[in-house]
């Protein structure tokens, strides 16, 4: 009798088909126990290791043994004429086929049930508002570990370059830089970090630069039990560094089992002395004083001189030199003017870039008044970046002066989960909700912020204006006396007025006239009082000067006393706010 015969009578082949198939359900078993148990990743490794082992043991074993109706025996002490093999393989064709149908089975179910219900206890699959989705990351600032401590901007900025690379893959929630960043330096555990990012992971890791030599580690965290699921060291010359940003976002994209749905975003190369000055730049833009924004300006146009097709420090550039504007730290024409040429540049380089897109758009908002690009503009930035905080913050404000206040909520409601901590986001949001819900929503929000910022100016203003709008006048003016800021002098002069302190509150206007109140804070001063005459006669002079204040008039409540005077209905046209350009742009 040959071997081929031999191994088929005594069930070999069946055997170990049946442990194969049988193999394969554990090993899809063991992937789900790993998720649910919060097991080590390593746990499914040994498991598969296991059953590898196991099988030429089985396959020696069903040749060396065989099943008797007296139990197990060696195979050679068995007579032929007793021997019952036919009748174990028709048990063991029996079994394989029931452990098929299982996995077949348990395939199709995986294709068809969606994701969130398969497994209601898994966290990760958890889409309530309160649960991180699974495909969610936090990148928090690598630690700089070189001997040179002025090197940390080189460590952060490579942080948050990962972070842009990371956020330009749709399938992928990536918690917002201004959020994520502000657990530097900070004693805090990774599960407490994801909790509060609402992230169901965490990238974190070290740099150490010297000279052109860096060694730079990163790691990628389970939020919900802090077991690393992927982590890796690279020791090379810092022209690899953007090729190094490639291989950390596509191990993050494997580890998380994200679909693409088209080709992986790729780090932007330039040359390694224009970046590095892009990178010290951004440390002094985000200091926002007068002369951080001039010295960021300076280092983005030397590392351009190097480089004239760096597309991120002409986007970059381009936000530096708006802020400037906004601030009051450069004339709007001069800035403006700048700002949009080097937004413009951009898109050159890059056509499809979401900043330059949503930049120009505000240009154009609040500096032109052209609502017409700016709806194009910004509509087609969220498109392309659905997620990303600013640019949700650009469309709320575009949706905003035209009066659609829940559209307006929403999209801030949306850029605070993706910015969870951010001051401004926060600020935005809540006075959005002073029209729906200030004794509410919008204390909330104060609160929030000042468990952000225990001594928050801005969270004194706005508990403020929630007290106002909430018909408390008295616990409004005792917020706003907290506070010697411009937006505080302005609550005053509603809150006093509500209060029958009259003369105090014409007091209020005069100081917030000769503070350089704009002409719609003034406005509406006027018209919470129902002086019609001096509203529009502000508002008159705000169209004159084209204030860019006048572009949020319909996001102010007060001014609703005096929406049926036909004055307001030409005001919002002259601006191009009005209802029926709001129709015509599709808004």
């Amino acid at each position: 009798m040959s071997l081929f015969s031999e191994l088929k009578r005594r069930n070999v082949f069946r055997v170990a088909l049946l442990y194969l198939v049988a193999s394969w359900l554990i090993i899809q078993v063991a992937d789900v126990g790993v998720s649910l148990l919060g097991l080590p990743d390593w746990t499914g490794r040994l498991v598969f290791l296991l059953l590898l082992i196991g099988l030429p043991l089985v396959v020696v074993f069903s040749w060396a043994y065989e099943i008797t109706p007296e139990g197990l025996k060696r195979e050679k002490e068995v007579e032929r004429d007793e021997s019952i093999t036919h009748e174990t393989a028709r048990k063991l064709n029996t079994a394989v086929i029931v452990l098929l149908l299982i996995a077949v089975g348990g395939m199709i179910a995986d294709r068809l049930i969606p994701e969130e219900s398969a497994a209601p206890g898994r966290t990760a699959a958890v889409t309530g508002d309160d649960a991180p989705v699974d495909k969610s990351i936090a990148v928090l600032p690598f630690v700089n570990m070189s001997a040179d401590p002025e090197n940390e901007y080189f460590s952060d900025g490579l942080s948050e370059e990962l972070l842009n690379l990371l956020a330009k893959i749709p399938e992928l929630k990536v918690a917002a830089r201004t959020s994520a960043f502000s657990f530097k330096d900070a004693d805090v555990g990774i599960a407490e970090i994801a909790d509060a990012l609402n992230v169901a992971h965490v990238l974190e890791g070290s740099v150490r630069k010297s000279g052109d030599e860096i060694r730079i580690t990163a790691q990628l965290i389970k939020g919900s039990d802090g077991y690393h699921l992927w982590s890796h060291t690279w020791d090379r010359t810092l022209i690899d560094v953007f090729a190094i940003q490639d291989e950390i976002a596509a191990a993050v994209v494997n580890a998380l089992k994200v679909t693409l749905l088209g080709e992986l975003p790729h780090a932007s190369v330039t040359d390694t002395r224009a970046y590095e000055l892009y990178l010290q730049a951004k440390v002094f833009a985000d200091m926002r004083t007068p002369e951080s924004l001039e010295r960021a300006a300076l280092l983005l146009t030397e590392a351009l001189d190097i480089d004239p097709d760096y597309a991120e420090a002409w986007i970059e550039l381009s936000v530096v030199q708006t802020n400037q504007v906004g601030a009051g730290y450069i004339p709007a024409e001069e800035g403006y003017a700048s700002a949009r040429a080097a937004s413009e540049r951009t898109l050159e380089i890059d056509p499809d870039n979401p900043r330059a897109l949503s930049n120009l758009g505000w240009i154009a908002m609040y500096w032109e008044w052209d609502f017409d690009t700016a709806a194009r503009l910004i509509t087609e930035a969220k498109r392309l970046a659905p997620g990303n905080a600013s640019v949700l913050n650009a469309y709320a404000v575009l949706v905003g002066a035209f009066g659609k206040l829940d559209a307006m909520i929403a999209n801030y409601e949306e850029a605070l989960q993706r910015d969870p901590v951010s001051m401004s986001v926060m600020a935005n949001l809540a006075g959005a909700s002073l029209a729906r819900d200030p004794l509410g929503r919008t204390l909330e929000l104060v609160e929030q912020m000042r468990k952000v910022v225990p001594a928050s100016v801005t969270a004194d203003i706005f508990e403020g204006w929630a007290y106002q709008f909430g018909g408390e006048p008295q616990l409004a003016l005792d917020a706003f006396e907290r506070v010697d800021d411009i937006g505080a002098l302005w609550g005053r002069t509603l809150s006093l007025y509500d209060l029958g302190r009259d003369a105090e509150s014409d007091a209020a206007i005069a100081e917030l006239e000769k503070l350089g109140g704009t002409p719609a804070m003034i406005s509406v001063a006027y018209a919470h009082r129902g002086d019609n005459d001096k509203a529009f006669e502000w508002l008159e002079r705000g169209l004159e000067a084209k204030s860019e204040s006048m572009v949020e008039l319909r996001m102010f409540a007060p001014m609703g006393n005096i929406h049926a005077d036909p004055r307001w209905t030409e005001v919002l046209e002259n601006v191009g706010i009005s209802d029926a350009d709001a129709e015509r742009l599709g808004l």
